[in-house]
């Protein structure tokens, strides 16, 4: 039934066909029966009738879908995410151009049932055709709920269940094993340093001494990262933080390309400020690039643009909690590098300053250890 999301649309089409038909057959045969027992008229009447209980049976099953889907979302809804309970709500209740078509068919056709067909409440005849049909009906109904795509929220689903097939955690193990494992171990040879050996030398080079001898990789909640953390570093028009030196670089023979390099940049924040003349705390950081990838390939007419910024959250939150997973399973990089998710903007609307933001997690750092 998942795979059937996926087909291209010339079969989702024979798939919506096939369903039409299985429908028409589920209404023939009440009609039919109704036509040799009761005449062209009442089977007329009966046929309206069913229709009707029909839809209302269906919506009846999205209903419960979409509170299903929200409360499962809400569960699950990890602290750190950055939706808001609104959110998660307004995203399973949107209805798309054929949810609400039926939508608006269905309380049509409860309007003529009820009005001006059988003076009442259309529902008080459902049992009329047994429960042998109108529980067939429902389970149907929740099967074309199902595998179409009449639910917004169907189109694609819980990232959750993909089994590394999301966007988020392909641009984990890219990030890992494109760049952060070449740069963070030392692999044991003369030529390779890891990152403790170069923040080490740099503190022997520039006589300074770093907190934690740690790589920090920031993720924004927007994905956004500008090229120098000075920008992200601002509070009340006080700057606290600036580039100091690069780390020594490494060389790396990848995929044709004879000695790429790669390096790290050593930042110097000030607390309060530049001008408070307290003493700079030095660390090694820099942002995620994979997620600056996917925040431009959200600002472009892409095909998957759209889709992407709708799962914007769910995909940077994947992507923190794969890398986050690989980092601490691999002996070679567990413990030199320290992820830090963070909201671009605080509750209050204002600009988070990603220098407070490191400090804190530095002296969370140091005070358990």
């Amino acid at each position: 039934m998942e795979s059937e999301r996926y087909l291209p649309s010339d079969r989702k089409l024979e798939t919506y066909l096939m369903h039409s038909i299985i429908l028409f057959i589920i209404f023939i045969i009440p009609v039919a029966y109704k036509a040799k027992k009761d005449g062209v008229i009442t089977s007329l009447i009966a046929t309206c009738l069913v229709t009707s209980v029909f839809l209302v049976i269906f919506l009846f099953c999205d209903l419960i879908l979409r509170l299903c889907q929200t409360l499962m979302s809400l569960t699950n809804m990890d602290s750190q995410h950055g939706r808001s309970f609104s959110s998660v709500v307004s995203h399973h209740f949107t209805l798309n151009t054929a949810s609400a078509a039926v939508f608006v068919i269905g309380v049509f056709l409860f309007l003529i049932a009820s009005t001006m067909i059988v003076r009442g409440c259309p529902l008080h005849h459902v049992w009329d055709f047994g429960p042998y049909f109108c529980v067939p009906l429902m389970i149907f109904s929740f099967y074309l709920l199902r595998v179409t795509d009449l639910a917004e929220w169907e189109r694609l689903p819980d990232l959750g269940t993909m089994k590394g097939l999301d966007y988020g955690t392909g641009m984990a193990y890219s990030f890992y094993y494109g760049y952060l494992r070449l740069i963070l171990p030392n692999r044991g040879t003369t030529d390779s340093k890891g990152i403790i050996e170069k923040i080490e030398n740099f503190e022997d080079k520039h006589d300074v001494t770093f907190p934690v001898h740690k790589l920090f990789i920031l993720i924004s909640s927007s994905g956004y990262m500008p090229p120098n953390l000075k920008e992200v570093s601002i509070d009340k028009e006080a700057q606290w933080m600036e580039n100091a030196h690069e780390l020594e670089e490494e060389k790396r023979d990848r995929a044709g390309t004879i000695g790429r390099t790669y390096h790290n940049n050593a930042y110097k924040i000030y607390p309060n400020g530049r001008n408070s003349g307290a003493s700079p705390v030095y660390i090694v950081a820099e942002g995620a690039t994979p997620l600056l990838t996917f925040y431009e390939v959200q600002k472009h007419s892409h095909p998957e643009s759209i889709m992407y910024k709708q799962y914007k959250n769910d995909i940077t939150m994947m992507f923190y909690k794969k890398l986050r997973e690989i980092l601490q399973s691999e002996p070679s990089t567990r413990n030199l590098c320290e992820l830090i998710y963070y909201n671009d903007y605080d509750s209050d609307g204002a600009k988070v300053n990603v220098a407070k933001v490191i400090l804190q997690r530095i002296s969370e750092i140091t005070n358990s250890a």
